[in-house]
């Protein structure tokens, strides 16, 4: 690696993420991630830094930088990752341990590499687009009864009772689902088919489907509570949720994330329990 002078201007004045690893000092490389911009080893364990550009005062580069750093802990768990809040000092750069790399990176160049949060991480791409069968099927009902009870669609009324019905569903994809349904029938004089499964059997499986979705849901949400949680506790100004006497201030983490002071306090609890 390069070596460089402290006083590198650019160095000096990036942000810098740095971390403390109780590892061999390679195991950043099975995530491809950038050359560190410091890497120093110690008795126990090495420091490992980025110097990074950009400016992160802002509500959401707040989010994004506290998504990254809550990813580092996440993929590096194994090793007791510590994140140190500070940049590294000139006696680090001068260390005959260190390795500096001259580089300044930018923050999205880490989001590919790192292990997704939890509630993306536990996502079943196979069943992603199951919520997707059971909008489809329910217009799909809805179209079918009102043909046997006035023998054709009224467009109007039907797409109407969709856009109702998945109010939280994106308007365009809802009305390219009624379209089609009501062109299918419209090209066949609205007959249905004698071959297609019964209502009893369709409403069933219907049922099934929106109870499970239901379920996984409630899981995600709770997967997104304790994300929103674990960037407070893990990001920049974590200290600021903190009593003078050390302890998480379950009120002021609340008001923060949207959540009651118990959600927060059992997130916690679970949270440093399983570190």
């Amino acid at each position: 690696m390069d070596k460089i002078i402290p006083e590198n201007t650019k160095l000096s004045k990036a942000f810098w993420i740095y971390f403390w690893l109780n590892g061999v000092g390679d195991e950043w490389i099975d995530y491809n991630l950038p050359i560190p911009t410091l890497q120093k080893h110690i008795n126990q364990g090495y420091f490992i830094g980025w110097a990074i550009d950009g400016y992160f005062a802002t509500p959401k580069g707040i989010e994004f930088l506290n998504d990254i750093i809550a990813r580092f802990l996440i993929s590096f768990k194994e090793l007791n990752i510590k994140r140190l809040p500070f940049k590294p000092q000139t006696k680090d750069l001068d260390s005959k341990t260190a390795h500096i790399y001259a580089k300044v990176y930018k923050l999205k160049e880490f989001s590919k590499q790192l292990k997704s949060l939890p509630v993306k991480k536990r996502l079943n791409p196979s069943r992603a687009d199951m919520f997707e069968d059971f909008t489809f099927w329910a217009i799909k009902l809805y179209a079918e009864d009102m043909i046997r009870d006035y023998g054709q669609i009224s467009y109007g009324i039907f797409e109407t009772w969709a856009l109702t019905q998945f109010e939280y569903k994106e308007r365009s994809t809802i009305r390219a689902k009624c379209r089609s349904i009501y062109n299918w029938y419209e090209e066949r004089n609205w007959e249905l088919s004698k071959k297609h499964k019964s209502l009893k059997q369709h409403l069933e499986e219907t049922m099934a489907s929106r109870k499970e979705h239901i379920i996984r849901l409630n899981k995600n949400k709770g997967e997104q509570n304790k994300r929103a949680v674990i960037n407070v506790i893990t990001g920049l100004f974590a200290d600021d949720y903190k009593k003078k006497s050390g302890a998480w201030h379950f009120g002021k983490i609340a008001t923060q994330v949207g959540l009651s002071s118990k959600t927060v306090a059992k997130i916690i609890k679970e949270y440093e329990h399983k570190e």
